[in-house]
């Protein structure tokens, strides 16, 4: 099942990271990228880890994004999955068959999308719902962000970002769960700023 639906022990840091000399002003810059951006679009990997299996469980599919709270999740191999956000609605196609729920008045679904939009859009770095740390390599940064006073911490221990260099966006997202099992999802052939078709994310 996908992360969404799983959500979510920390893992070693790699030896070639380092702690980032100036946080604030790297998140300013963040920021500023962010501001800049008014859609994403990319193809994504997953893989997630689970005790009771011998392997990992992969899937991968499309991913959309666009302000302020527009997010489209379409699994496609190996099985048809799609969660639609629009702002508060969220709707769930599996094999074919709809679910609409409404994520406003689900605490749990709240905070799932405000993960979802804020770590594309940069907000969950600036979020005091969790103690973030950074390090970085080359051509990354890693945001390491553990929950702090929020409900998300009862089935979330950590998760993990790893944002490119160049145009501060997200290439690596893990979450890791209490259990110590783990979803990473890997972002390729990100386009920004390009017109994404209405119905990509409707729900009427």
């Amino acid at each position: 099942m996908p992360f969404i639906l799983t959500v979510l022990n920390a893992s070693a840091q790699e030896k070639n990271e380092n702690p980032v000399k100036d946080p604030t002003k790297l998140i300013e810059q963040i920021n500023l990228a962010s501001a800049k951006t008014s859609t994403i679009t990319a193809d994504f990997a997953q893989v997630k880890e689970m005790s009771f299996l011998e392997e990992k469980a992969a899937s991968s599919g499309k991913f959309y994004f666009e302000k302020e709270k527009k997010l489209r999740w379409e699994y496609a191999e190996p099985f048809s999955f799609v969660i639609i956000l629009n702002n508060d609605r969220l709707r769930i196609i599996d094999e074919g068959k709809s679910k609409d729920f409404d994520a406003g008045s689900n605490r749990m679904f709240l905070e799932i999308s405000d993960v979802m939009t804020g770590m594309v859009n940069g907000t969950l770095l600036n979020s005091p719902e969790f103690i973030t740390t950074w390090s970085e390599a080359a051509g990354y940064y890693l945001a390491v962000l553990i929950p702090a006073g929020t409900a998300m911490k009862d089935y979330l221990t950590q998760i993990e970002l790893k944002l490119n260099k160049q145009d501060f966006t997200v290439e690596e997202l893990k979450m890791f769960e209490k259990s110590g099992d783990y979803t990473q999802i890997t972002f390729r052939n990100k386009k920004l700023n390009e017109t994404i078709p209405a119905e990509i994310f409707r729900l009427d």
